[in-house]
């Protein structure tokens, strides 16, 4: 979901929100978006940032972060950077820091090809097929690749009636490790694996599973169990040789400082569109590189995401590498005035003011959501429902 900032000056800024999160149709949330910006935004200079996100951080007597209610704020804040960097003439980067380094280095998820697209997650659970799309990608010019091993659970009808975090059956384990064997059987050490969970496992669980496969050194085991209680991933740290991953759900520093305080993480993968923007991203970044943590900026949204996400990386010592999009091509590439470029396994982006690309806006409103539109995932939605899903427009921004 793509939000525009217009200022009285004649500058627009883009930003957009992840909204893979939220349990609000497109129609209510991009209404939800506009009155935040009304009552937070409008009238404001967006250059205080840090003065806005303490503004809406503390309304409501909440005082405390939440998926939707941090997408929401993270989306306009990264507008104001656009604003800001095109005001002043300068990539966002520069503003962030200065360009610590020239690329980022990018990982793909192994997603099916094709021809298998209609498996959905069940790709995953064939070690063959994975292993023949994983020397696909190397010979594409990626290093590292992720796949999610085990299945996504919905309920607990899913996997022996239970309810997460479980416990795997020994079946499962099974068809687990030999999909990551057989990865790493195909692209040697020319790749890193890495292996995606979504706090699915109880701690001893994880453990399990983490001794199978640590012969195959996968570069992290990305939320074994569920972020909330860093006390229990902590466990399976102290348990593996593994580097063990979390952040993409966490909305806050808070959030963040306790999984490095509790030495649950050697690496965290903050989203820059769920954790109020990038200033808060930043200071994000700084908390891990005090504690020798690196970071991976999770990237799983659209192209502004992406870019945002990127300007982060280009300007935070401790990022190591990002989640990335493919090859940025497509859709994400077709919705840009101007692609961002990647090869040999490494994004580049531009060095135009602000974030450096605009919104293709008449694709944008092509695609847009109809009123009765579900976001996939919701229970219920079609399965085609993402299908429609590129933009909501509302009102014009004044």
């Amino acid at each position: 979901m793509f939000v525009r900032l217009d200022t009285d000056t004649g500058l627009s800024g883009y930003g957009e929100m992840f909204t893979a999160q939220t349990y609000v149709r497109p129609s209510h949330l991009a209404v939800g978006l506009q009155q935040v910006a009304e009552d937070f935004f409008y009238g404001q200079n967006p250059t205080n940032v840090e003065y806005l996100y303490h503004r809406f951080h503390n309304s409501h007597y909440s005082h405390t972060g939440e998926l939707l209610k941090a997408a929401i704020f993270s989306a306009l804040e990264m507008a104001c950077w656009d604003l800001v960097g095109k005001d002043m003439g300068k990539p966002v980067y520069e503003l962030l820091g200065g360009q610590f380094r020239q690329s980022v280095r990018t990982y793909s998820y192994v997603s099916a090809p094709p021809e298998l697209e209609d498996l959905g997650f069940d790709f995953w659970l064939n070690p063959d097929a994975v292993g023949e799309r994983a020397v696909q990608l190397v010979d594409e010019g990626f290093t590292a690749m992720k796949l999610d091993p085990f299945p996504l659970l919905t309920g607990s009808d899913s996997h022996q009636s239970q309810v997460v975090p479980l416990q795997w059956s020994l079946e499962a384990l099974d068809l687990a490790e030999e999909t990551i064997a057989t990865v790493r059987k195909r692209v040697g050490s020319k790749a890193d694996i890495i292996i995606g969970t979504h706090g699915q496992m109880t701690a001893s669980g994880a453990i399990r599973f983490a001794r199978r496969v640590e012969r195959f050194d996968p570069l992290w085991f990305e939320e074994p169990v569920p972020p909330e209680l860093s006390s229990e991933m902590a466990k399976v740290a102290k348990a593996t040789s593994i580097p063990i991953t979390s952040g993409e759900r966490l909305t806050s520093k808070w959030d963040f400082a306790r999984l490095i305080r509790d030495g649950a993480v050697s690496i965290i993968n903050p989203d820059v569109s769920q954790v109020g923007g990038l200033m808060e991203a930043r200071k994000i970044a700084a908390v891990a590189e005090a504690n020798y943590v690196q970071v991976s900026p999770h990237v799983y949204g659209g192209p502004f995401v992406a870019i945002a996400s990127l300007h982060l990386s280009l300007a935070t010592p401790n990022v190591f590498i990002s989640e990335g999009l493919g090859r940025f091509t497509g859709i994400h590439a077709d919705l840009l005035d101007r692609p961002i470029q990647w090869r040999d396994g490494y994004a580049y982006l531009s060095d135009r003011p602000g974030l450096g690309h605009d919104l293709n806006e008449e694709l944008a409103r092509s695609l847009r959501a109809s009123d009765d539109a579900r976001f996939w995932g919701s229970m219920g939605a079609p399965s085609e429902a993402v299908d429609d899903i590129a933009a909501v427009e509302v009102a014009a921004w004044q």
